[in-house]
């Protein structure tokens, strides 16, 4: 009840805005409009998240406001617009100025995104930083509810000062608020079989940004200094919470800590050189820090003791600076020839603490390269140098006929642990033609060579060291790929009533080994573990037909195919197995995909297919002189696949038929009756259908049952959001 009366107060309040700005003046000429109405929903969602994901559709007051304003005799203009005041989407908006003189803008944008609604949760604390129970506790009937989402309020504004023009003087802030919960889980044990449990983790950031910038802009000449700062709050810094596997010890969770930002960025554009050129560069530099304590202990006994983590340093100091420096040459050296150069240079510093946990028994990761004894945790400080250079040119050779094409050079040297460097050589061809009025036409191929320098080669003493299979694996973000693609655009109006689009897209990246080669039977083939291959088509048409003053509909549709092809290898256990034979241990080698299967250890493959469809249509039928229907309606649908083989059949893998399918229906109808000059009114209905179908889902339970201190607690996040909507929506609008 608040909430809709706060929403009606605060539109009545700028029903009078009209009035009050006529008293600034004679010469001000406004115009705008109030809107006023209310909304009512009806659904039937078990968890009406998915519905209300990112939109607040509660029932109650909508309302808007609307305002234009010009003094011609002074030169200021103001213009105000806001929407669902009161409402958790709500948004508001003042700009205004004086021509030539200075301008500003103030806001407030609120969003509130909703993750799970009537969900489930052993806990006792959720929205706190301390998540406390008892387990075992496997009845789901005796659990919490709880909902876990969290609201975004993002405010802010700038002054531009022009007075002095060419020079100006700008400066922005804006102070971002995130408040509630999200998604969390954690690992209950060590090990993938010690089970997990969902957590609500609490959310509390609060970011302020502040920059100012000085330049001097003129037709041929742009130059800019901004200088930007930002911090982060974080009024959580950890959550503890009940481990069901370390005998109900209290665990922690760390967070985001606070941290600090700064930036430096140089602007610089000449135009109007020869060869009717322009000249751009642009140069920044940034900081990043952040301080924080390690944890010094961590449950490390099922009956809820701690173990020492040993850290070589008592806290943690993050310190990040990156520089980019860009320059870029595009000029007309001849009639219909335009062509560009450019440079662009990027590095990453990372100056910060290099932290070591020192191993100790149960704590500690993997094991020391060519013994058993436990191995140390180190973090990785990325940083990296990254340089390209690229070339284009675009030649008109006749009326409506252009071609041209480029080449794009990237060189990244940087400090992973898989590949040192990476060299990425990029060509496009590109073809258009609109040599009939009515007829467009774009044809463009683009290829794409990587080569990485795969630096693991050599992991591992031999192949019962689990840091041997390293050598076979490549990760296809970064690995060698050759990459071919082809982009279709195709636009046709032949008559004033009929439009005509289309695009196609085809895409395929074909990965080379970044490890070692594995074979079969003996011999060699092109494997490796990890990505293979992919392809991508898209297929997308639309068209619009009818006159409008009639009756005029769009219609669209789109289609895309997606295939990922990968070879993988299943170790089910920490170690080689051993076997007995003639008296002797002898390892079974199961860190190398070349050995031979075996129950314990296999490789095997997936093929992953997704489909997509998006298709609509609207219509707009003026049905009287002052009245307007407008119809639509939208259909989504994905869906996905996976086939997977073993070697001989071990694990008996079974396809995946159900792999994020979703369906989505949404119909929306609308009228809007002008009634007189000042008066309109619209009223509308929209309903909306969603169903989701995973494997990983389907079947749902809170808890995934195990020995009574490694089963695994769950909340019901993304389990049960299929819903069927009803809304209903009217509005009263006064326009002057």
């Amino acid at each position: 009840m608040q909430r809709k009366l706060l929403s009606v107060l605060i539109a009545g309040l700028f029903v009078a805005a009209p009035a009050a700005a006529q008293d600034l003046g004679s010469q001000w000429v406004l115009q705008g409009s109030v809107t006023l109405g209310g909304i009512f929903v009806d659904d039937d969602a078990r968890d009406g998240s998915k519905l209300e994901q990112y939109r607040d559709l509660g029932d109650g007051a909508l309302s808007s406001i609307l305002l234009r304003g010009r003094n011609p005799g002074s030169g200021y203009w103001i213009d105000f617009y806001g929407e669902n005041f009161g409402r958790d989407d709500m948004y508001v908006n003042l700009r205004g100025g004086q021509y030539d003189a200075f301008k500003y803008r103030l806001y407030t944008d609120w969003l509130t995104q909703n993750r799970l609604f009537n969900g489930r949760t052993p806990y006792n604390g959720a929205g706190s930083g301390d998540l406390r129970a008892t387990f075992p506790n496997v009845n789901a009937n005796t659990w919490n509810t709880v909902n876990i989402g969290f609201d975004r309020r993002d405010t802010g504004g700038y002054f531009e000062w022009q007075r002095n023009s060419p020079w100006y003087f700008r400066v922005d802030g804006n102070h971002v608020e995130r408040d509630g919960t999200k998604i969390g889980s954690a690992a209950n044990g060590t090990s993938p079989g010690n089970g997990f449990v969902d957590l609500i983790i609490p959310v509390d950031y609060q970011t302020t940004t502040a920059s100012a910038e000085f330049g001097y802009s003129t037709p041929r000449y742009h130059f800019a200094v901004n200088y930007t700062m930002s911090t982060l709050d974080s009024g959580f810094k950890t959550v503890t919470w009940t481990n069901p596997y370390f005998g109900n010890g209290i665990d922690t969770t760390h967070l985001a800590p606070d941290n600090d930002y700064q930036r430096i960025a140089v602007n610089g554009t000449i135009r109007q050189l020869p060869w009717n050129s322009t000249l751009a560069a642009r140069f920044t530099w940034d900081e990043l820090k952040s301080d924080t304590p390690l944890a010094t202990s961590a449950l490390n006994t099922t009956t809820g003791g701690f173990g020492l983590t040993n850290p070589n340093v008592s806290e943690f100091n993050g310190k990040v600076n990156n520089t980019t420096f860009s320059l870029n040459w595009s000029a007309v050296p001849m009639n219909n020839l335009d062509t560009r150069v450019y440079y662009n240079y990027q590095k990453r510093d990372n100056e910060s603490t290099q932290v070591e946990f020192r191993p100790v028994s149960g704590l500690a990761c993997g094991t020391v390269a060519g013994t058993t004894l436990p191995g140390p945790c180190d973090n990785e400080l990325y940083s990296y140098e990254k340089w390209n250079v690229g070339f284009d040119a675009f030649w008109r050779f006749a009326k409506g006929q252009r071609i041209g094409g480029g080449v794009d050079y990237i060189d990244l040297e940087h400090n992973r642990i898989d590949y040192d460097e990476v060299k990425d050589t990029k060509l496009f061809l590109e073809y258009r033609n609109t040599m009939i009025d009515t007829l467009a036409f774009r044809l463009k191929y683009t290829y794409l060579d990587r080569d990485s320098n795969f630096i693991l080669g050599h992991e591992g003493v031999n192949a019962n060291d689990p840091l041997f299979l390293e050598r076979f694996i490549g990760r296809y973000d970064i690995q060698a790929v050759k990459r071919n693609e082809v982009k279709l655009d195709f636009d046709w109006s032949p008559h004033p009533l009929f439009d005509f689009s289309a695009q196609a897209i085809w895409k395929d990246n074909d990965y080379k080994r970044g490890g070692s080669a594995i074979s079969y039977n003996g011999e060699p083939v092109d494997e490796f573990l990890g990505r293979t291959k992919d392809e991508r088509k898209e297929l997308y048409l639309s068209a619009s037909f009818g006159d409008p003053s009639k009756v005029r509909a769009t219609a669209f549709y789109d289609v895309e195919w997606i295939t990922y092809d990968s070879f993988h290898r299943n170790i089910g256990a920490g170690s080689c197995p051993v076997t007995n034979t003639s008296g002797q241990i002898t390892a079974n080698n199961c860190f190398d995909p070349n050995t031979p299967p075996n129950a314990t250890a296999y490789n095997w493959s997936a093929k992953n297919k997704d489909k997509n469809w998006l298709a609509g249509i609207g219509v707009d039928w003026p049905a009287m002189a002052n009245l307007l229907v407008k119809a639509s309606y939208l259909y989504v649908k994905t869906d996905g696949k996976a086939d997977i083989v073993t070697q001989n059949n071990f694990g008996n893998p079974l396809p995946i038929t159900a792999y994020d399918d979703t369906k989505t229906h949404s119909f929306n109808l609308r009228a809007i009756w002008d009634i007189n000059r000042n008066w309109q009114m619209t009223a509308g209905y929209a309903y909306e259908k969603y169903e989701y179908s995973d494997d990983q889902y389907n079947g749902y339970q809170f808890t995934v049952p195990a020995a009574s201190n490694q089963t695994s607690y769950l909340n019901g996040f993304n389990a049960f959001t299929n819903y069927k909507a009803n809304i209903v929506y009217l509005l009263g609008t006064y326009r002057f």
